[in-house]
């Protein structure tokens, strides 16, 4: 268990770079995504209030949230209440997702930011992002790891631990925890 080290990103250290320009860089989507009483537009724009409307359909696209957008009474018009009340906890993650798409950041962390979603739209959704973000670094933290099939690596982690490095093929064959998880989450599932 690391006690102390540094972090890189694409070969420069973190600690010498301006925490402005790292969190512009940075798209990071939490569990529970913050909106405020607003409207769908206002919220998807908030770190970016001149996106043009054609931009921000297009990551609401990205996120699996246009066409729920476009089911509510007033589209992106309509207001979603104090901290998104007036929406679901899935619809509010796809919101803070198109908020981050919009963003265009150069590494995507997402922390249990697809929790709330079925499992097929949190499919869809991951692959939108790969196909949108291609040659960025995309972070998934998530204890559901269907989602992780097409992961470049994946690393199994246990209180802070790490039990398991590889890829989907290579864990599965290693026939330890995350094959083990996985079957189990597969049987929960069917």
């Amino acid at each position: 268990q690391a006690e102390e080290g540094r972090i890189f990103i694409d070969g420069t250290d973190i600690s010498k770079v301006q925490i402005g320009s790292l969190r512009r860089q940075v798209g990071f989507v939490p569990q529970e995504s913050i909106l405020f009483d607003g409207t769908v537009m206002d919220n998807l724009r908030l770190n970016m209030p001149d996106a043009n409307y054609e931009v921000v359909i297009d990551a609401a696209r990205i996120a699996c949230a246009h066409e729920f957008i476009m089911s509510l009474p007033d589209g992106y018009n309509t207001r979603v209440g104090e901290r998104g009340g007036g929406l679901s906890g899935g619809q509010k993650q796809r919101i803070a997702i198109a908020r981050m798409v919009l963003q265009n950041p150069r590494m995507i962390i997402l922390d249990e930011a697809t929790a709330a979603l079925d499992p097929t739209t949190e499919t869809l959704l991951i692959q939108r992002l790969r196909d949108r973000f291609a040659g960025s670094t995309i972070l998934i933290v998530t204890h559901r790891i269907a989602a992780l099939q097409d992961a470049d690596r994946i690393l199994l982690l246990d209180q802070g631990v790490l039990l398991e490095d590889g890829n989907w093929s290579e864990l599965i064959a290693l026939q330890g925890s995350f094959a083990t998880l996985a079957e189990q989450q597969q049987a929960a599932t069917s």
